[in-house]
């Protein structure tokens, strides 16, 4: 699992710095859905849930999605080409912070270690953006 979220970072890391060139007119929320698909293509998975919206630098909004019992899941931010630091808090269903990402980048990242399941809530925080941007949350079941 651990070698799937480096993995992970890394092409996010990838398609952010080429994606918007390889998209060619792909900007907002469509930039955002290309990143995904570009990820979700190179590794031959699908995402568990999905989340998107908009922010303004500084604005912060919330979402739930479902944790399957014992298995561990990924979860990944990414943003459009107006921002370039967006953050990420994931809380299991008692509302404890199972991890967070304030690395100052636009592709933070989750792991939720295999546990017990249920509904997990994640943050999304709009750390530095020139406009009102484009965001979206994706979790992938990473098995056991």
């Amino acid at each position: 699992m651990l070698r799937f979220a480096a993995a992970a970072v890394a092409a996010l890391a990838l398609t952010g710095a080429a994606g918007a060139a390889s998209a060619q007119d792909a900007t907002g929320a469509a930039l955002v859905d290309y990143i995904f698909g570009q990820l979700e293509g190179e590794f031959g998975i699908s995402a568990a849930s999905r989340a998107t919206g908009r922010l303004s630098e500084g604005g912060s909004t919330t979402g739930t999605f479902n944790v399957s019992a014992n298995a561990a899941y990924i979860v990944i931010g990414a943003c459009d080409e107006g921002c370039s630091d967006l953050d990420l808090v994931v809380r299991d269903a008692s509302g404890n912070d199972v991890g967070s990402d304030f690395e100052d980048d636009d592709a933070p990242m989750v792991v939720i270690p295999a546990g017990s399941g249920g509904r997990y809530t994640f943050e999304v925080q709009m750390a530095t953006c020139s406009a009102n941007c484009h965001w979206g949350v994706r979790s992938y079941n990473a098995g056991n």
